[in-house]
């Protein structure tokens, strides 16, 4: 077994050599420090005349003179993000007569300042915008707002003049396009909004003309609707105009011509109404005199059809009340059935002839001719006279009367009838047009025949 190996003595390391040197130098410079000022009055005079001299004081260096108030409140108006502001203040301090007498430091800074704004992006857009509301131009505001990316728009929105802009610009734009849509539908609607559009923006309305397109598309619709005939929407539309243009509407003659044009046409309407009721009220008695009345009026395409379906109804009242046909008669003189058969040649030949009808005899003619061995002459109507008591004259002999019975007289004169033999008929014709005939074959009366003592005048007659 191999015996424990001895351990030598340890060595001093050289580290620890190193270290007690640091120390004993350190010492020694101290020793030399605390002995200086004992042993500094022993120097020499020339050793202290050839020492050198201190070196002077460096001096502080001046600050920059501050930047003006106008840039130094651009520059926090940028740092904000509202550079349209700061490029006006920096312009309208560029343009003043303090901007001469800047330094070439800060001439250089307001140099590079309004350099950076007028190539900035969001400026440029914000500026597009207020020349837009300026110009009253729409469509640069339109180009304005499609330009606009995301991150524009992002930058934009921290500046709260361009950021109004935007609003302003997207308000305006959709009430735009609101009124031009209504200008193809609803044109009362339109105007409306065209007319709050014009108080609010002046300028642009003065462009866009909307309330005379308006005013001129309800003209047009007024229009159609008076060619359709329908002239109470058609009114209305054109007074609604009117109050809502109010001295505009007056300033163009053709609203009022139109309106005049249509109320001349509700006063024909009103006036044929009356006429109507009038005509009506009539005909519940006397249908007849009712359809002379309407016949009497004048036809036009407007009332044509109207007129047509009163005339139906008076025509249809008075076949109710005249559904017969008349009936006439010859009588005697003295009202009786004429039963003779013969006549004194002597004398004239008076006849009365009577008509009947369930409603009303327009008309009696009489006619005769007379007839012998030889031949026949030609067929004589006679005039009608009028009897007693009470009867309605006839209008010119003609026997036009107004009663459900007519009494007429009728006369061959001596001359006329010459003593030859008699043939005479009756006719009447009732309110429905139908004609009735007195005898089928006509009524024949033959001279009285005299004895001889009569033809001598010896004998009277009976």
């Amino acid at each position: 077994m191999r015996p424990p190996e001895t351990v030598p003595a340890t060595s001093p390391r050289p580290t620890q050599i190193l270290a007690a040197a640091a120390i004993g130098v350190a010492a020694a410079l101290l020793v030399l420090r605390w002995m200086a000022p004992d042993t500094a009055p022993a120097a020499s005079h020339e050793a202290s005349r050839t020492a050198p001299a201190p070196l002077p004081a460096r001096p502080e260096p001046e600050p920059p003179p501050p930047l003006p108030r106008e840039l130094s409140d651009a520059l926090d108006l940028m740092a904000q993000g509202r550079l349209r502001e700061a490029q006006r203040l920096m312009l309208d301090f560029d343009a003043s007569p303090a901007a001469r007498e800047l330094l070439p430091d800060h001439r250089e800074t307001l140099s590079a300042m309004l350099e950076r704004l007028g190539n900035d992006p969001v400026l440029l857009a914000a500026v597009e915008f207020e020349a837009g509301f300026e110009d009253a131009d729409l469509d640069r505001l339109r180009r304005a707002l499609g330009s606009l990316s995301r991150d524009r728009m992002i930058a934009l929105r921290r500046d709260p003049q361009a950021s109004r802009y935007v609003d302003d610009a997207r308000r305006l734009t959709a009430e735009v396009d609101a009124i031009e849509g209504l200008l193809g539908s609803d044109r009362l609607a339109a105007l409306r909004l065209a007319q709050d559009f014009a108080r609010r923006h002046p300028r642009f309305a003065a462009g866009l003309a909307f309330e005379d397109r308006a005013a001129e598309a309800i003209e047009d619709t007024a229009g159609r609707l008076m060619t359709a005939n329908r002239l109470e929407e058609a009114r209305t539309l054109l007074l609604e105009l009117k109050s809502l243009r109010g001295d505009a509407a007056r300033e163009t003659a053709s609203v009022d011509v139109r309106l005049a044009s249509i109320e001349a046409v509700f006063q024909r309407r009103s006036d044929l109404d009356a006429a109507i009721r009038e005509i009506e009220v009539l005909g519940r008695q006397r249908p007849h005199e009712a359809l002379e009345v309407l016949a009497a009026m004048e036809r036009t395409p407007e009332n044509r059809r109207r007129l047509a379906q009163v005339e139906s109804t008076l025509k249809l009242l008075l076949d109710d009340l005249d559904q017969g046909g008349p009936v006439v008669e010859i009588l005697a003189a003295d009202g009786s059935s004429l039963d003779q058969v013969e006549y004194d040649r002597r004398e004239d030949l008076v006849l009365l002839v009577r008509a009947r009808d369930d409603y009303e005899v327009v008309s009696v003619r009489f006619f005769w001719r007379w007839f012998d061995r030889d031949g026949e002459g030609a067929v004589v109507e006679a005039v009608l006279g009028s009897v007693e008591p009470g009867m309605v004259p006839a209008t010119d002999g003609a026997g036009d009367a107004r009663t459900a019975e007519i009494v007429f007289e009728a006369t061959v004169t001596q001359a006329e009838h010459g003593g030859r033999s008699l043939q005479f008929w009756a006719e009447a014709t009732d309110r429905g047009g139908r004609v009735a005939r007195s005898a089928d074959p006509p009524k024949q009366l033959a001279p009285e025949r005299r004895g001889f003592l009569q033809r001598l005048g010896l004998r009277r007659r009976q």
